[in-house]
């Protein structure tokens, strides 16, 4: 499973959302892509006040201030759900 944060550089509610996400990666095995929204115009006039952004291919999971026990909940619920299909 990969989830996406869509963030940029000098941004607190970004910087925490990495951090909770990389420790929630201590529990549940996923792989998480980073992607700086100031990289791309379309991007950057999508998400530019919404960030961060949290998605599993096109679900968002979280957006705006980072929501731990959405984000662990849906994560939790994806990996046991694969697992016993």
């Amino acid at each position: 499973m990969k989830l996406t944060l869509y963030r940029r550089d000098n941004c607190s509610l970004c910087e925490e959302a990495l951090v909770m996400l990389e420790w929630l990666k201590e529990d549940y095995p996923f792989e998480l892509e980073l992607i700086d929204i100031t990289t791309d115009d379309a991007l950057e006039a999508k998400y530019m006040f919404e960030i961060p952004v949290v998605l599993h291919e096109d679900t968002v999971i979280s957006q705006g201030r980072y929501d731990d026990s959405k984000v662990e909940d849906f994560v939790k619920y994806t990996l046991t759900s694969k697992k016993n299909v």
